[in-house]
């Protein structure tokens, strides 16, 4: 794939909008089971990820961001997908999930650093939040190695999660 298909870039990621075309990859992401271990949904189902892919790209035409695919650039494989939600309360949330061969390498770090500095030159929030099951320290420490601060612990779809913010700001 040529640069020119990312719409952000990392050392080791291309980012891109999610497209149909993306389905069998989430599909092997969204049904493994220790992937989705922390999510309160448990494994999904392909009716329910071709729902997300058409829920995001409406995102991106309605306000701006959505989620994105995450494409090793040495290779062209899917890694995972990565981006950001919009919240019943209008908040932004970003989140990030990697297929298991690409654990313990930084990437979800390197992923979550890109995004968060691309929604800070794109969207015009205030904020951005993120949350994970208080007993998933990977990801909390992820969000922590991001720069984002503590901002409460709370019941989230039914599950006890921490969450955690980073502040936009222009300039």
């Amino acid at each position: 794939m040529v640069d020119t298909d990312y719409t952000l870039k990392s050392s080791r990621i291309g980012f891109r909008a999610l497209e149909e075309n993306d389905l069998q990859d989430l599909v092997k992401l969204d049904t493994d089971p220790e992937v989705r271990a922390f999510f309160p949904g448990g494994v999904s189902t392909p009716d329910l990820l071709r729902e997300k892919i058409a829920k995001s790209r409406a995102s991106f035409l309605e306000n701006g961001f959505g989620e994105f695919s995450m494409i090793e650039l040495k290779t062209g494989r899917f890694m995972g997908r990565a981006g950001f939600a919009g919240l019943e309360d209008g908040e932004i949330e970003v989140g990030y999930v990697l297929l298991e061969e690409y654990w313990g390498q930084g990437l979800a770090s390197e992923a979550l650093g890109a995004l968060l500095d691309w929604a800070g030159k794109s969207l015009s929030a205030p904020r951005i939040l993120a949350y994970a099951p208080v007993g998933h320290k990977a990801s909390l420490g992820v969000m922590r190695k991001a720069g984002m601060r503590y901002l409460k612990t709370e019941i989230a779809r039914g599950v006890n999660c921490e969450f955690h913010e980073y502040p936009l700001t222009k300039g």
